[in-house]
């Protein structure tokens, strides 16, 4: 693999964020052609809208009406969000450790960043630590490791598509 510059350019993390992020949609997708409803990513768009209203937590979001664009604004959060982890990474691994990303510290950090919607998204959707007020907790668990595994090996992948395209 070529090795990427000391700080990636703008471009490099929208391009490495966005593969990784659509990994992790593609992956959600073969999840509900098995078994499940599709992902709705409006409830995090209504739950995004608050903000600016001074709402951060919702007992449920179901609860909460609907805004006009919850959709995009859900999406457009899901995919700054795959970015802003892409940049994250990419600097821990440059700045921090002075080397190259690997897949296997690119799933361990896609991992890690279960954290996030574990304590702090699903708790102010109304769903609990964890998905605990949810029907099916540990199922809902094991499609955000599932999926956020997804996210690491997409990750690698933007890495390795930046790097032939780059190199």
């Amino acid at each position: 693999m070529t090795t990427l510059s000391a700080f990636p350019v703008t471009t490099e993390i929208v391009t490495i964020g966005a593969i990784a992020t659509l990994t992790g949609d593609v992956w959600q997708r073969v999840l509900q052609a098995v078994e499940g409803p599709p992902v709705n990513w409006g409830p995090v768009g209504r739950w995004v809208a608050g903000f600016s209203r001074g709402t951060f937590v919702h007992r449920p979001i179901t609860a909460s009406p609907r805004v006009p664009g919850e959709d995009v604004i859900g999406w457009g959060f899901h995919y700054a969000v795959g970015i802003a982890y892409a940049a994250l990474y990419l600097a821990i691994m440059k700045l921090d450790f002075h080397t190259d990303p690997t897949f296997i510290s690119a799933l361990a950090f896609a991992l890690a960043l279960l954290i996030a919607p574990w304590f702090i998204m699903q708790p102010a959707l109304g769903m609990g630590f964890m998905a605990a007020r949810m029907p099916n907790p540990a199922a809902v668990r094991i499609v955000n490791v599932s999926v956020h595994a997804a996210f690491g090996s997409g990750l690698y992948l933007g890495i390795v598509v930046w790097s032939a395209y780059a190199g």
